[in-house]
């Protein structure tokens, strides 16, 4: 995890996981059984919890916080600081609500950032990319990329990309509407170890893409 600016101490299951010192499968454990309670915010399909709702699950002699563990999170956050209640936190946001304010499709705004055509992500949580979302309109203005005023309030009144129900039933499944999948590609390895890895971002990307309209992907290897 790492962090750019001063950024709210969030914390996924992976930073969770950390600093109690168990697998990550274990505070999902916690999650599931109401040790830990539902997430202080959902961004972009992703649940996170603050820091004093992550600490206030330990119980001395059974569940207790690695001191070591928590400085050395802190210190990943230049001026990182303590936010206690939900309704305090600044507006962030991920890769899922980014495309909402250009009017885009998620692998367009992947591939801004795998270009390097969009503001580096404030913090990564849990693997995640995070954005204030004033970091995300000062790049717009910067590129003078136009934003659309309603997603900015969709997002100021809270909306965001919410957790996908798992174990879905197969009826539920095929009712699925799909959307125009994006335009057929092809990927080929650049001559550089760098270039073959953006590579394959932005083909992880155009199958999750495609999945995501509803359709399936079939890989051909060129010969």
């Amino acid at each position: 995890m790492a962090a750019t600016k001063r950024f709210p101490f969030l914390l996924g299951h992976a930073e969770i996981a950390s600093l109690y010192s168990v697998e990550r499968q274990t505070s999902q454990l916690w999650k599931t059984r109401g040790v830990l309670k539902d997430p202080d915010a959902v961004i972009s399909g992703n649940p996170y919890w603050l820091l004093p709702s992550v600490q206030a699950i330990a119980v001395k002699g059974e569940r207790e916080v690695d001191p070591a563990r928590l400085k050395e999170y802190k210190q990943q956050f230049d001026g990182g600081y303590v936010v206690s209640d939900p309704d305090d936190l600044p507006d962030v946001i991920g890769l899922k609500e980014i495309p909402w304010l250009f009017g885009k499709k998620y692998m367009d705004v992947y591939q801004w950032r795998v270009r390097s055509s969009l503001a580096p992500e404030d913090a990564t949580i849990s693997g995640s990319p995070l954005w204030l979302l004033q970091t995300v309109l000062d790049d717009a203005e910067a590129r003078k990329r136009p934003v659309l005023p309603e997603a900015i309030d969709r997002i100021r009144a809270g909306e965001r990309e919410q957790i996908k129900p798992r174990g879905r039933k197969k009826a539920e499944t095929e009712a699925v509407s799909r959307t125009a999948p994006p335009t057929s590609r092809s990927f080929s390895p650049g001559e550089k170890a760098e270039q073959t890895e953006a590579v394959i971002e932005e083909a992880a990307a155009f199958v999750a893409e495609a999945l995501r309209c509803g359709h399936s992907v079939t890989v051909r290897p060129k010969r």
